[in-house]
């Protein structure tokens, strides 16, 4: 099925205001030579439902890889149906094909955790060493490098932009469970959602992505989305007990930039 618009429109808008966009006939290259390392700052967004070849994309794309620094060619579709042989000829060459499972609360917020506190934190360094740990230890980004070119972002471009952090402390007031919402072009989208291994299990990611999608609909925005990892069916288990239902699928690919 193809992606709803309001989620299109909210990346269109996230890559506008955190890159350099060139547009083109089938979407946009977007990089960014500060952030080097961050493949969603420097990739291609292929954004048309009809068959593009990647020499039509790389004509554009990797003369921008190089000028930024990157070091990741790295390819998403918003219409995978209709782009079969792209992807097939990215994948022969040694590109990684993943794929997100795209989701949006549907209807009311569910319950879950209503007895637990999510508190929304506010920039600063308790944030950022709490949001650091999170994408090392949770999400497992690498190089080390990446992790604060991530930070940099967050601090300098999204926290302006109104990205807001909520959390869960434990008994020693530690923050051990986060998510995020940004609104942009009227919708809501949920990221960054983790709890630290050893606080898991006690519904703290729960509570977390409730109050999130309450604070989404308090803003009047779509949706709020969220994207996550189709090949896990307790993750998606989780996102539906909690009012989330699928909506279609983004296919990426990552490899090594040719030589250009």
């Amino acid at each position: 099925m193809p992606l709803p618009e309001p989620l299109l429109l909210f990346w269109i808008s996230l890559d506008d205001l955190v890159a350099d966009v060139l547009s083109t006939p089938w979407g946009a290259v977007v990089t960014d030579a500060r952030f080097p390392d961050v493949w969603d700052t420097n990739y291609a967004r292929v954004d048309v439902a009809t068959e593009v070849s990647a020499a039509t994309i790389e004509a554009d794309l990797l003369p921008a890889l190089v000028r930024a620094g990157a070091q990741v060619e790295h390819v998403v579709s918003f219409h995978h149906e209709a782009h079969g042989e792209l992807l097939a000829e990215l994948s022969a060459r040694g590109h990684r094909i993943s794929w997100d499972l795209a989701m949006v609360l549907d209807g009311i917020p569910g319950r879950s955790g209503e007895d637990i506190p999510v508190e929304e934190l506010m920039p600063g360094d308790e944030l950022w060493s709490a949001a650091a740990g999170s994408m090392r230890d949770s999400f497992g980004i690498e190089p080390a490098g990446a992790v604060e070119q991530l930070l940099t972002l967050e601090r300098a471009i999204l926290a302006p932009a109104g990205k807001r952090w909520f959390a869960v402390r434990d008994d020693h007031g530690r923050p051990v469970s986060l998510g995020t919402l940004l609104v942009l072009a009227g919708t809501g989208y949920v990221d960054n959602v983790a709890t630290d291994p050893a606080a898991r299990g006690r519904g703290y990611a729960g509570a977390v992505v409730t109050r999130i999608g309450e604070e989404s609909r308090r803003a009047g925005a779509d949706g709020p989305f969220l994207l996550c990892d189709p090949g896990s069916a307790a993750i998606v288990r989780f996102y539906e007990r909690l009012g989330f239902a699928p909506v279609g699928f983004l296919a990426s690919t990552k490899g090594p930039i040719p030589d250009v």
